[in-house]
């Protein structure tokens, strides 16, 4: 009887090693996998009592870096959840309105992943132009913005981030204030065809993120763009897929 006790208790005490060294290893990989994705001031956590697979973020980014670092994070094998580190701790974050806000699940992530793949559809075989130096919209790309609206309708409650980017020609304000009067029309536009405004936001970055190094014609148009990127409508917006569009 006491060995059997004995090996009984070894086996529980093998298992939570286990178990801890298994949700180590997803923390490690997750601070790993955002550091390659210039993420590295954003930290992470799994809670070890109990053990648990549901990350915790924390740090400070600005919004559109906290999505793709929830995003990052969800699309680790494993992870079964992933919020950002509120007021509380607690599995659910405080809104300081008396209501709170589950954490992301897996299953709003597949959501988003599928709703992404829709519009990064529509985006890979259609541009989105703008006049030189102008935030015009033409025929053409309010056409592509009439099948983006279309796409959405079914992705009932996630939100969608439009970030506005230029190449690095010219006056850095000027690129900076171009690029967030063209996110606002694309955002209007969206408005216009029945978008809900509470989750749609939209964000100029003129020339502080490109997507592509160098200097010539070429670089310069996969720098010019506009940028989608769905998410939860909790604040938490998050996506690792993201639709890219030249512009």
């Amino acid at each position: 009887m006491t060995g059997a006790a004995a090996t009984a208790i070894l086996a529980l005490v093998g298992h939570a090693a286990m178990g801890e060294s298994f949700v180590s290893g997803l923390e490690q990989k997750a601070q790993t996998e955002l550091a390659a994705r210039g993420l590295d001031s954003a930290s992470v956590s799994f809670n070890r009592s109990p053990l648990s697979r549901a990350a915790v973020l924390d740090g400070e980014l600005a919004d559109s870096s906290k999505q793709e670092a929830m995003s990052v994070v969800m699309a680790i094998p494993g992870v079964s959840s992933a919020r950002w580190k509120g007021a509380v701790d607690a599995e659910t974050s405080d809104n300081g309105d008396g209501t709170a806000t589950p954490p992301v699940t897996a299953a709003t992530q597949a959501k988003i992943e599928t709703c992404q793949g829709d519009i990064d559809k529509i985006v890979a075989a259609k541009k989105i132009n703008f006049r030189s130096g102008s935030a015009y919209v033409s025929p053409e790309s309010n056409a592509i913005l009439d099948e983006l609206h279309a796409a959405l309708k079914a992705c009932d409650g996630l939100s969608i981030a439009v970030e506005g980017h230029t190449d690095d020609n010219g006056d850095a304000g000027v690129n900076k204030a171009m690029s967030q009067e063209r996110a606002d029309r694309i955002k209007a536009g969206l408005i216009e065809r029945g978008m809900s405004q509470n989750l749609i936001s939209a964000t100029g970055y003129g020339s502080t993120k490109p997507s592509a190094d160098g200097t010539d014609s070429a670089a310069d148009a996969q720098n010019r763009r506009i940028e989608f990127r769905l998410g939860a409508a909790n604040g938490s917006s998050q996506n690792d897929a993201k639709a890219q569009q030249g512009n």
